[in-house]
């Protein structure tokens, strides 16, 4: 049986998605006085945690990062490339608690003022109004300004023809560590076809996984298989296991002035292309997203343009040259040499940025 439609006050700002670019895009905009609303399907923030849970050390300056949310530091990020070469690159950061890290930051948003509604859903947008299913009840809201920060298949992205158009599938366990580890590794090869394989220390236990681009005839299952059993006795029993896709088709349009609406995040194809990397440009894209959203709300007509030139201002250039670099490694896979191939399509490699 269908449930009553009940409409609620209006909002200034609608967030969708809860994690670091929605909820820096709530806090943003409520701290700018906005009226905001920050809704997510998911019964808790963060969870379940669908990330490698590395950050690099810089994004601190960005952002407060709870202690409880650092699980380990981490020194330098080590590359296997397939015709047997290591390359050991400096990479201070953190392996993180996602789900902390998620829910400091909506804590957060909250203290600020943004009111947070989890098990909500978005339905459809209608003029002026948002249609949401919560916790069994359908409800709308009246916004000004939607912000979508809900994920690689944004539904607010489709309100606006804006959907990425590619992705990288992975798949990740997270095992016990039989000894400490202070290094990132991924491992790059034939197995993982557009892809790579990676062991992230996280205390005494790791993440093991493998991405691939299906497009190139990889397949997750097998290739998780065979990376375990190179690993061998380095790692124990699977405590859990996840999976998800990573944007890599590049940055989509992040606004449409008419429709009111800004995409941010994953939402807005704002990761890195080759390594998958998106946790500092949600953040740091998610606050802009957030000011020029209360802006927009406010009546300032040059809000919208002015965050997208914002965020190309900051993360443009990097996430135009990881697009070029997967175009060329995707369409020479199967061609040449692939060591020297991944070299210049691989971010750890001097190639990669020596090259044109």
């Amino acid at each position: 049986m269908q449930s009553k439609l009940t409409t609620y006050d209006r909002f200034d700002v609608l967030v969708v998605g809860s994690g670091p670019a929605g909820a820096s895009a709530a806090r943003a905009a409520a701290a700018a006085g906005a009226s905001v609303l920050m809704i997510d399907r998911r019964r808790r923030v963060g969870e379940p945690v669908q990330c490698a849970e590395y950050i690099p050390r810089m994004l601190a300056a960005q952002v407060q990062i709870p202690e409880a949310a650092v699980v380990q530091e981490v020194v330098s990020l080590v590359t296997f490339l397939p015709d047997g070469e290591v390359v050991r690159k400096s990479a201070p950061g953190f392996m993180l608690d996602r789900a902390r890290f998620d829910q400091g930051l909506a804590a957060a948003a909250a203290e600020s003022g943004a009111h947070v509604w989890l098990e909500t859903q978005a339905l459809a947008r209608r003029a002026d109004r948002v249609l949401l299913r919560r916790r069994g009840q359908n409800l709308q809201v009246q916004v000004e300004v939607i912000v979508g920060a809900d994920g690689p298949r944004s539904t607010v992205g489709t309100w606006i023809g804006q959907c990425n158009p590619r992705f990288v599938v992975g798949v990740q366990e997270t095992v016990l560590l039989q000894e400490p580890l202070q290094d990132t590794e991924v491992y790059l090869g034939s197995r993982t076809p557009g892809g790579y394989a990676w062991l992230f220390p996280k205390g005494d236990r790791a993440h093991v996984g493998v991405g691939i681009q299906p497009a190139l005839n990889g397949a997750l299952k097998p290739a998780l298989a065979r990376f375990k059993r190179d690993l061998g006795a380095r790692i124990g029993p699977v405590v859990a296991r996840a999976g998800g896709l990573i944007p890599v088709g590049g940055p989509l349009k992040v606004f449409d002035e008419a429709a009111r609406v800004l995409l941010v995040g994953d939402a807005a194809g704002q990761t890195h292309a080759i390594t998958g990397g998106g946790i500092p440009q949600a953040v740091i894209c998610g606050a802009m997203a957030g000011e020029a959203a209360a802006a927009a709300a406010g009546g300032d007509a040059g809000a919208f343009a002015r965050y997208e030139t914002q965020w190309h201002r900051a993360f443009g250039a990097v996430l135009e040259k990881a697009v070029r670099k997967r175009e060329e490694m995707e369409s020479q896979w199967y061609s040449g040499d692939l060591s020297q191939l991944l070299r210049r399509c691989w971010i750890a490699c001097r190639e990669y940025h020596h090259a044109a």
